[in-house]
């Protein structure tokens, strides 16, 4: 089971930094040992490929987090409100 301390630092650090829209969901849970996954439905995902998706989420665990940090992240998903109707 990954920190919760870790686990609220990355929520807070993408809240911060680009979904601070209260409509944006950000889900930040416990992976296998103690790696993080991190969920982002968000309409900023709105018309954009999953690179671009990575690339924003990705480049703010960079920024804001130190390499041993970001490194727990073992999985990233973002996506816009209308795919997660589609499916």
């Amino acid at each position: 089971m990954a920190e919760v301390q870790l686990k609220e630092k990355i929520c807070g650090a993408l809240r911060d930094a680009y979904f601070k829209d209260p409509n944006d969901l950000v889900d930040v849970s416990d992976g296998p040992d103690d790696s993080v996954h991190i969920v982002i439905v968000s309409r900023k995902f709105d018309g954009r490929r999953m690179k671009e998706k990575n690339d924003l989420i990705w480049s703010v665990l960079v920024q804001k987090l130190a390499p041993e940090e970001w490194g727990k992240v073992s999985l990233s998903v973002g996506a816009s409100p209308e795919e997660i109707k589609a499916t």
